[in-house]
């Protein structure tokens, strides 16, 4: 029979989700920007992991980071829409 306890592995990335650890790369200073501990801060922090790494910054407030993601995803949606010109044009 298998043993009921976890994994390391598991348990590390509980810890991980649970802000205990410092994220990604190590950076420490992201993790202290936002509160980590508030829902607030974990969901700022993951969307600060989404966008890419020229559009954030580690030092970016709340408002700086909204006003990237809108313009990320104004930017991504010029893409789709030249896309589906293109692929309108050649037929595709």
């Amino acid at each position: 029979m298998r043993s009921s306890k976890r994994c390391p592995r598991f348990r590390r990335k509980v810890l991980l989700m649970r802000g205990r650890k410092t994220r990604r790369n190590g950076t420490a200073a992201a993790a202290d920007q936002y509160s980590v501990r508030t829902s607030i801060g974990r969901k700022l922090l993951q969307l600060q992991r989404m966008l890419p790494s020229a559009c954030s910054e580690i030092n970016a407030d709340a408002e700086t980071l909204f006003q990237r993601t809108a313009d990320y995803i104004f930017l991504l949606e010029a893409k789709l829409s030249l896309l589906h010109s293109l692929s309108a044009f050649y037929g595709v």
